[in-house]
């Protein structure tokens, strides 16, 4: 307990699935939290899990894909509270369907949300950072930025796009005392893996792939959140954190 007390931070897409987990487990570090999303319901329940640890949360919705939006948010969170200490972009979007099938809209649609939309919130939040000389921003990308995958050309580009974004953000920022890194998760049981996980034919051939053979539960994300919003990993910046029971490396 303790090891982010008086820390600020925010969670994007932090309503449900890893973004929820993320968000509990900072909190229950003795973090203030914000969570942003686009269904306001879903972000209360949040506030009301965290605030039930005896911390302080709030939620603030957000289209991550509107600089405006983002920019709110930010500045929002540090005219609240003072301050801005840790930012997860967890904010995501995907598309299973064979490339010559997508339309431009649908291409548009992920790329905004889950590249430029990760863009927009560390810009908005490295200006506060980078005057403060402090601060943390983990960003979510997925195996699936490391390695192609079938019917998901859009989501791949996408987050490939955050991991090297993470890597330019961590060379420029570091001299001010910023700090970002990136987290590549595998399958996890949630909402997003839902088509895949509840169909047994493909989850089998999913796991058929994984060292491990297991899919990820949500809290199991939470300790390495931790771990890179803390102190403790002051001597990493500009790293891809891959948690996938072995996917990436099979």
């Amino acid at each position: 307990m303790g090891r982010l007390d008086q820390k600020v931070a925010i969670v994007t897409g932090g309503g449900r699935g890893l973004g929820r987990a993320m968000a509990v487990a900072l909190a229950t570090e003795g973090a203030t939290v914000t969570v942003a999303g686009r269904t306001a319901a879903a972000l209360q329940e949040v506030v009301q899990a965290v605030k039930q640890l005896g911390q302080e949360a709030w939620a603030v919705p957000t289209d991550v894909a509107e600089e405006s939006s983002v920019n709110a948010l930010i500045d929002g969170v540090v005219a609240r509270y003072g301050r801005l200490d840790i930012l997860v972009n967890n904010a995501g979007a995907i598309l299973r369907k064979p490339t010559l099938e997508a339309t431009a809209t649908e291409w548009r649609q992920v790329i905004d949300v889950n590249l430029t939309g990760t863009y927009f919130s560390a810009v908005a939040a490295g200006r506060h950072m980078v005057r403060a000389r402090r601060g943390k921003i983990i960003n979510v990308s997925s195996v699936a930025g490391a390695g192609g995958r079938a019917g998901m050309a859009a989501y791949c580009a996408s987050k490939a796009g955050v991991m090297n974004l993470t890597r330019a953000l961590a060379i420029e920022w570091a001299p001010h005392g910023v700090y970002v890194n990136a987290i590549a998760p595998g399958q996890f049981d949630t909402e997003m893996g839902a088509p895949i996980l509840s169909n047994p034919t493909l989850r089998e051939e999913l796991l058929a792939k994984i060292p491990l053979r297991r899919i990820g539960q949500p809290h199991e994300i939470g300790p390495l959140v931790v771990f890179l919003a803390s102190e403790e990993s002051n001597m990493m910046t500009g790293e891809i954190v891959y948690i996938d029971a072995g996917l990436n490396a099979s």
